[in-house]
C-alpha cells in the first residue's frame, strides 16, 4: 500500500503548547509529569491514528483511483457503466418482487415435494418434513442465479471480459487477511452481545426449525452461496465494473442498494451494512478479489445462527 507522510495536526501543535506551557509555569513536581505524560500519549495516540488513517485509508483510495483500469473489451467504458446499472437495477427489482417473496419460494417448495411425491410416495413423505429447508434452498439457488449468473453472463457475453477482473480470484486476498480478520473479530464479539435482543430473535435464524444436524449443515452450505452470489454482485459486478470511470466513488454508488438491501433486517445491522459496505469495498477494489468479503459475510452468519440456535 502507497503511505502518506501526514501533515502536523493543529491539535497535536496544541498539546505540545499546553505541556510546554505547564512546565515553565509549575516545574517539575509529581503533578505536572503525570499530566504532561498524558498529553504525549494523547498527542502519540493522535498521531498514530492519523498515520493509520492516512496510509490505509487515504492511502488505499488514492492508489484505486489510479489503478481503476480493466483490460479493452467489446464495449466502451460508457457503454459498459450503463449496462452494470442497467442490469443492476433489474437484478435487484427481480430479487425483490420474486427470488425473496416467500409465497414463490413456497410454491416451489410445494412443486418440488409433489413431483417427488408422484414418482414415489416413499420419497415424498420422506421429504414432506424439510419443506422449509427446501423453501430456503429456492431463496440461494434463486440469488445465485440473479446475483452470480446472469451478471457473469453480461460479463463474459456482453463485456468480453475474464470473471477475475470483476473479482473472482484468490490472488490478492492473503496479503489482506489480517485487515479481513481484524474486521471479523469485533463483528463477531458483536453478534453475541446482541443476540439477546428480540428483534435479532426475531429475525435469526433464517432456517428456523431444522429437525437434525445435516439439515443444518445443508442449509449452511446454501447460505453460503447465497454470500458469494451478494458478494460477487456488489463488490464485483457492480464495483470493478464501473471503476475506471468513477474511481473511490464506485464504492459510494454501490453503497446505496447494498443498505437497501438490508432494510428489512434490524436497525443496527442495517446501519452497520454501511461501514462493512464500505470498507469491504475498499478491499475488494484494492486486493481485486471478492473472496475476502465473503469469508467474512460467512463466518458472521454462522456466528448468528449458533447465537441464535443457543438461546433456545
Amino acid at each position: 500500500m502507497p503511505s502518506a507522510t501526514p501533515g502536523k495536526h493543529p491539535r497535536v501543535a496544541c498539546c505540545n503548547q499546553r505541556v510546554a506551557a505547564l512546565s515553565r509555569s509549575v516545574g517539575s513536581t509529581g503533578l505536572v509529569e503525570f499530566k504532561g505524560a498524558a498529553y504525549v500519549s494523547r498527542v502519540n495516540l493522535l498521531r498514530s491514528i492519523q498515520r493509520l488513517w492516512a496510509t490505509h485509508v487515504v492511502g488505499s483510495l488514492n492508489w484505486i483511483d489510479a489503478n481503476g483500469q480493466l483490460p479493452p473489451g467489446r464495449v466502451s467504458a460508457h457503454t459498459r457503466c450503463t449496462v452494470v446499472f442497467f442490469v443492476g437495477s433489474l437484478v435487484l427489482i427481480a430479487m425483490s418482487y420474486g427470488v425473496l417473496s416467500q409465497k414463490h419460494q413456497r410454491g416451489i417448495a410445494d412443486v418440488l415435494i409433489g413431483f417427488i411425491s408422484d414418482l414415489d410416495g416413499d420419497w415424498g413423505a420422506a421429504v414432506r418434513p424439510y419443506r422449509e429447508l427446501i423453501r430456503m434452498i429456492a431463496w440461494s439457488l434463486g440469488s445465485f442465479t440473479m446475483y452470480f449468473v446472469l451478471p457473469a453472463l453480461v460479463i463474459r457475453t456482453v463485456f468480453g471480459h475474464r470473471l477475475r477482473d470483476y473479482g473472482l480470484t484468490w490472488r490478492g486476498v492473503r496479503g489482506h487477511l489480517w485487515v479481513y480478520g481484524l474486521l471479523f473479530l469485533p463483528v463477531a464479539a458483536l453478534v453475541f452481545v446482541v443476540a439477546g435482543n428480540p428483534d435479532f430473535r426475531a429475525k435469526y435464524p433464517f432456517y428456523k426449525n431444522p429437525t437434525g444436524l445435516w439439515d443444518i449443515i445443508v442449509w449452511e452450505c446454501f447460505y453460503a452461496l447465497q454470500f458469494f452470489s451478494l458478494e460477487f454482485f456488489f463488490r464485483g459486478f457492480m464495483l470493478h465494473g464501473v471503476k475506471d470511470k468513477l474511481g473511490r466513488y464506485a464504492i459510494y454508488v454501490m453503497l446505496m442498494p447494498y443498505a437497501m438491501i438490508h432494510f428489512s433486517k434490524p436497525f443496527y445491522e442495517t446501519s452497520g451494512a454501511i461501514i462493512a459496505g464500505t470498507v469491504l469495498g475498499i478491499l475488494s477494489l484494492r486486493s481485486g478479489s471478492i473472496f475476502g468479503g465473503f469469508l467474512i459475510h460467512v463466518g458472521v452468519a454462522l456466528c448468528m445462527d449458533i447465537a441464535a440456535l443457543s438461546l433456545r
